[in-house]
């Protein structure tokens, strides 16, 4: 497939289908994105709107960072609780690119016991 051809694919969110299928499944959505993203401005008509190549090499090392950070993380989420993510170490490729944003931290839960209760125990 051709970028052209590719371009209604990437309007919908739709890149899972257009990577090539030896690698499908393996990279984080964001970190392709941004490779997306890329290719997008460098096929501009117009020279003026096309980056530099030391912002192309910028953006293509962070989509890099992206993804070994991504792979790192969920080797150790593997690591530490033996979860199972359908044999993969990366995420899946979301359909939306809303669901590419992280999401929004949550505030703890409060504790259950009392920090009296604990200063109250005694060692078995």
């Amino acid at each position: 497939m051709n970028f052209p051809q590719a371009k209604p694919y990437i309007r919908e969110s739709r890149i899972d289908e257009i990577v090539d299928p030896s690698i499908k499944g393996g990279y984080h959505a964001e970190a392709m994105w941004r490779v997306v993203e890329v290719a997008l401005v460098c096929t501009e008509p117009f020279s003026a709107y096309r980056p530099c190549m030391a912002d192309i090499v910028r953006e293509l090392e962070d989509a890099l960072i992206i993804e070994n950070n991504a792979s790192e993380y969920m080797k150790s989420i593997d690591s530490l609780g033996g979860y199972s993510l359908g044999g993969s170490n990366r995420f899946s490729i979301p359909t939306d690119k809303k669901a590419l944003s992280p999401p929004a931290p949550t505030p703890p839960d409060p504790s259950p016991i009392k920090p009296q209760a604990l200063a109250s125990l005694e060692p078995r």
